[in-house]
This record gives structure tokens, sequence and C-alpha cells, in this order.
């Protein structure tokens, strides 16, 4: 057992009156969202939002503009989320493939396991991406239930694909195994070296309920799923958090049929809608608990748009990595790249009656603050005998204090080029430093394919973004700016060095076993069943 949770095990005995003077929490987590799909970010043609719900959640309580994942790909960010701590620490540099063996090493502590052991039912739906095996399954880190895909939608085929660049295949039905996974699957990203077909499976809990499963319904079962899980809890005396991470935006993409043709934004802007529909009935089936009023509703994403997959990736809104372009040879400034569309991202909180409406931060903040102010506001310990990257941000969020100017935030390289996890991009206050840029990676190319060289700058591109978002014009280095920035940013370089160097960290694992995927049933093409079966993760 994690040693924090031996240590909380007395938790367990807290009394209701202590539950019900604790707040419920709902983690809202996008997949490759774009800072500018969200209609209060970003909607300079005045056009009608295809966020109204998150938006209607951003006006009745903060909205943060400057927000950022803790990496620009999903498992070191999702991992990062729940551990408020950057990958160099907690080991998840790089993504965990479908057949993984590990996963999130089980000696980093998880928020839902902080929160199981302080009394709290916790719960999760969507993507998981941190491992699958045994313990690193959700079941054991934390949740007591579990429902969803536990990968990216592109690391299995399904019978009808979703839309994607290039298009994808759909499952084969003949009974040979013997077909190539490459014209089934999206091999960018997911190894497909096993030579073997593998339908995408929906689980609930350890069991296999769909494989392949439909794209096209999935949110809708997301939904419901989370309506009855909020029903579930909220009738409970003891608190909640559920944690839930969607499918959207990630690619491939598909949608029911009633969101077709309701955006402007042509099939991309209609599925931002149908992710945005499932915020409407997460409200909806709060409101009827009578418990919206005690709890703390946060929404954000793990990276930026996949640039590559062309009508298929999201909007940067005015975050458009010009430098990259103009005189880096071109490429994506999207999602596994250091540039801001990577890694801003949308974000708010919402609690009526606590947070006042209406407020628009501009504070430096990240995913991994979330973790610890939700520590902080539930009255629950941190995990001891480890330091953390994210911090408290109760003040910004109740008080209006700006975080800003004091603030570093470390971007890892994360798979655009470079070595994964290493932390060549740097933002203190107004100021970020690119040491390295350019793209060795396919996946991070432009839409069309183009990517630009490899670059190690020393001493770095650095751009003042409260009056360059665009990342056109790195200061002059013989400017009395620079070398002020330049100072700035050596320090803390030379800090989150020392501060690693002195931390307990670990290492995952990353080996890889085709019988780790979930399958239903072997003797079919691809896992397909029909019927439950148990299998054991």
């Amino acid at each position: 057992m994690n040693i924090y949770l031996r240590c909380m095990c007395i938790l367990s005995m807290i009394s209701p009156f202590v539950w019900a003077n604790r707040p419920n929490f709902i983690v809202l987590f996008g997949d490759d969202v774009a800072w500018g799909d969200l209609g209060a970010n970003w909607n300079p043609n005045k056009t009608s939002s295809d966020t109204p719900n998150l938006d209607k959640l951003a006006d009745g309580g903060i909205r943060f503009t400057d927000f950022h994942a803790a990496a620009s790909v999903c498992s070191p960010s999702r991992a990062s989320l729940l551990t408020a701590r950057l990958g160099v620490r907690n080991g998840v540099k790089a993504l965990f493939s479908s057949s993984t063996v590990g996963g999130l090493p089980l000696n980093e502590t998880t928020f839902s396991e902080v929160f199981k052991a302080a009394g709290y039912n916790t719960a999760m739906i969507g993507k998981w991406h941190l491992g699958y095996n045994g313990s690193y399954h959700p079941l054991g880190r934390g949740f007591d239930y579990y429902y969803g895909v536990l990968y990216s939608v592109g690391n299995g085929c399904t019978d009808h694909p979703g839309m994607t660049v290039p298009p994808l295949e759909p499952c084969p039905r003949h009974t040979s195994t013997d077909g190539q996974m490459g014209s089934f699957l999206d091999c960018e990203m997911e190894p497909c070296d096993e030579n073997k077909v593998w339908a995408l499976p929906l689980l609930e809990n350890r069991t296999v309920i769909e494989q392949p499963v439909d794209l096209w319904s999935l949110s809708d079962k997301y939904s419901n799923k989370a309506t009855e899980v909020i029903k579930q809890m909220g009738s409970s005396d003891k608190p909640f958090l559920l944690y839930l991470a969607f499918a959207h935006m990630h690619v491939p993409l598909g949608h029911s049929s009633k969101y077709t043709n309701t955006s402007s934004h042509e099939f991309y802007g209609d599925t931002v809608r149908e992710m945005d529909g499932i915020v409407g009935s997460v409200m909806e089936a709060l409101r009827a608990t009578g418990k919206e009023n005690n709890t703390m509703i946060w929404f954000s994403a793990d990276n930026g748009p996949w640039v590559s997959k062309c009508q298929y990736a999201g909007c940067q809104g005015p975050f458009t990595g010009e430098w990259q372009e103009t005189i880096g040879g071109g490429g994506s400034t999207g999602k596994l790249t250091p540039w801001e569309a990577g890694h801003r991202e949308p974000a708010l909180a919402y609690w009526p009656g606590r947070i006042k409406p209406g407020v628009v931060s501009d504070s430096l903040l990240s995913t991994m603050d979330i973790f610890p102010t939700m520590a902080a506001i539930a009255d629950v310990a941190m995990p001891p005998n480890r330091k953390f990257d994210g911090i408290d941000i109760s003040d910004v969020i109740f008080h209006g204090q700006r975080i800003y100017a004091e603030r570093a935030l470390f971007h890892p390289n994360s798979l655009s080029a470079g070595t994964v996890g290493e932390l060549d991009t740097v933002r203190v206050g107004k100021y970020k430093a690119l040491f390295l840029t350019g793209q060795d990676f396919k996946p991070a190319s432009s839409c069309g394919g183009k990517v630009g060289p490899v670059q190690r700058h020393n001493p770095p591109l650095i751009f003042n973004l409260d009056v360059d978002q665009a990342e056109r014009n790195p200061l002059n280095q013989t400017s009395v700016e620079y070398q002020h920035a330049l100072r700035t940013i050596q320090k803390a370089m030379a800090f989150i060095k020392e501060d690693i160097s002195n931390d307990n960290t670990t290492i995952a694992n990353y080996n890889t076993d085709p019988s780790c995927r979930p399958c239903c049933n072997p003797s079919n093409i691809g896992c397909r069943c029909t019927d439950k079966y148990f299998i054991s993760l």
C-alpha cells in the first residue's frame, strides 16, 4: 500500500459532520482542446459560441486566460494533473501505449488517492492513459468507480471510424488475424508493431462492455453515466470527487447526429458542441442533487490542438507561434510543441456563492495547481516526502490575488524534438525562453506535413508575451531587457535543477506486452465481442 494511504487510514473514521462541511469537486478535463475553442476566450467573428454551457460557468465563476498544461502531450500532462508534479519528478515523460505493462509509478500519489483516504467517494469517467495493468488501472489509483476508454480514441480500430487526417478504415470482420494494423489505426502516436488489429474497448470498472466501441455515441454514454454517478454520489452523506476526462477533441472525432450542422465551425465545431453538451448534463444532474452550492467545478485540458490534423484541430486564438513559421522553417506550433498553443489551455473554476462571478484572471497558472488548491480547500494534507510544482491558488480564486511576475512554469519537451521530459522551455512572468525549437517527429508537423529543422538556442530565444502573444519577435539579445530577462530565466533554471536533484523522483515502466491490452474475446479478430467478458487489468 502507498505510504501516504497507510498514514491516512484513520481518516476513514471521519465523522459525517466533518464530511458535510467538505465541498464536492468535479474536474472536467478535455483532450487536445485549443485555447480558442472556448467561446468566452475567443470569438472575433461574433458567431454563436460552440461552448454555451462552459461560457455560463465562466460567467458565473472565474476564467483563467494564462493557464497551462504541464506538458504538450497527454500521458505526461495527465500524470502531472493528478500528482501536481512534473514528469521529471513523477517519471511520466512520454506516452503510454495501449500495451504498456506499467504506468504512473505506484509510489506517486494521485489526488484521487488522497481524497479517497480523506473519506470522499471517488469516480472517474473517460480517458485515463496512465497504465491499465493491475494496480495501474484507475481502480488501483484511488477511484471507487471507472467507466470509459482507457486510452486515446485513436489507439484502436472501430466499426465506424471518426473523422481524422488521413482517414481510417473500419475494423475488419473477417476471421484472419494477419491484417496490417496500420490501415485501421492512427499509428503516428501508437506503435503498430504487433502486426495485428485491435479494437478499441469501452470498460466499466475492469469489465469490457463494448469492443469495438462506437465513437459516435461515446459522448452520449459519458453524459448518461456522469448523470448516473452524480445522482448516486450526490445521495450520499459523504463528499465526492468526480474526474470526467472527455474523449473530445482528440481525433478521430465522432458525435451524435443531434449535433450535426449545429456549429458555424463545421464538423469540428459540432463536436465541440457535443463536449459542451456533456457539461450541460453534468450541471443539470448536479443541480438535481441540491449540491451545486457545495461543489467546486474545474475545467481545463491536457494539451493544445493537434495541428497536423488540419480541419479536425482546434483554434489557437492569438497564440500562433509566428517565429516557428517565418524564421524556424515551419511545422506545428500546437500539441507536442513548446509554443504557447501547445500548452496554454482554456480554464475556469465555478462555485456559486464562493467564487465571485464574472472574474477574469491573467495569473500565470497550471493544471498542476488544481490538486494543491482542492487539498487546501478541503483541509486535506498533500502527500509527504516530495516536492510539488503546483501551488495553492485559493487566493487567486477567492480574493483576487495576481500571481504573475514571480511565477515560473517549466514546459518539458513533449515529443516534437529533444529528449522527452527535459525542461528546454521556461516561462517566468511575461518572459518565455526557448532553448530548443523545430520538430524531428512527424506528428508534430503542420497541416500538410511540413516540419522545421531542430535548432538549439544558447542563449535562448526570449519573448515578451505581454506584447507578443504570437511569439513573433524574440527580444534583441543585445538589449537591456533581454539581459535582464536572461538573468531571471537562468535563476529559474538553476533553481528547478537543484530542487529536482534534492527531491524524491521516480521512473516509469514503459515496457510493453500485447497481452496487456484488454481483450474480451481473443478468438475473434481485434478482440471483437458483443457480450460482457471479465478481464483483469
